[in-house]
C-alpha cells in the first residue's frame, strides 16, 4: 500500500497583489524542484483582492515539512515571503473523500 499524498493549504493576505503574484511565480519554480513535490495550485480570492491561497500537493508529510523548513532559507522564495503580510491558515491535509 502506498502512502497517501498530503495537501498543504496556505491562505495569506498580501500587501501588493501584483508584486506578490510575480514573487509567487518565482517561488513556484523553486519549489517544483524540491523532493516530494507533486503540484501547486495557486488561486486568488474573487471578493478580497489582497487574499491569495496556495494548494501544494506533496508525496508525504515528511516532504511537506522538509520543504517548509527549506523555503525559510531559499532566496528564490524570499520575495514571496516578504509580500505576505499575514498567514491566515497554514495546514496539511489528507483527502478523506472525493467525488
Amino acid at each position: 500500500m502506498t502512502a497517501q499524498r498530503v495537501l498543504e493549504l496556505a491562505v495569506c493576505t498580501v500587501r501588493d497583489k501584483k508584486a506578490a503574484l510575480v514573487a509567487r511565480s518565482r517561488a513556484m519554480q523553486a519549489v517544483s524542484r524540491y523532493p516530494g513535490f507533486v503540484s501547486w495550485r495557486a488561486v486568488t480570492a474573487c471578493e478580497m483582492t489582497d487574499l491569495l491561497a496556495d494548494l501544494v500537493e506533496w508525496e508525504t508529510l515528511d516532504a511537506a515539512e522538509a520543504a517548509g523548513e527549506r523555503v525559510l532559507n531559499d532566496p528564490e522564495f524570499t520575495p514571496y515571503m516578504a509580500a505576505i503580510t499575514r498567514v491566515r491558515l497554514m495546514q496539511h491535509f489528507v483527502t478523506e473523500r472525493q467525488i
